[in-house]
């Protein structure tokens, strides 16, 4: 069997058969593609920077508590110093709790 020669041939046109194209254009799915990379980016870029902003306050929460037990700690000592080196402040701590030197009348505060 031998093949019809160009000339006896009918082109598609005439026949009647018409190509085969895709329904949507290529740029369109190229849009669509890269549409939703960037928004994929973007969702996880706004998620890395919602994690860092808490992180960040959670952070100079932090350094404020560290500095408030930073400046209780150091009133502590001073205390402690005061009580192991003043005479005046150890007495003056007893009497708080009620201690009083040997043959010595304390008088109590009353309600």
């Amino acid at each position: 069997m031998s093949l019809p020669v160009d000339g006896n041939r009918k082109s598609r046109a005439e026949s009647g058969v018409k190509s085969v194209e895709s329904a949507t254009p290529q740029w369109l799915v190229f849009a669509v593609v890269a549409s939703m990379t960037l928004m994929l980016c973007l969702a996880i870029n706004l998620r890395a920077y919602a994690v860092m902003s808490s992180e960040a306050e959670q952070n100079q929460r932090l350094n404020v508590a560290i500095e408030q037990l930073t400046s209780n700690n150091l009133a502590i000592q001073e205390e402690i110093h005061n009580l192991k080196t003043n005479a005046r402040s150890i007495e003056r701590e007893a009497r708080k709790i009620g201690l009083n030197r040997p043959f010595e009348k304390v008088s109590l505060p009353s309600d």
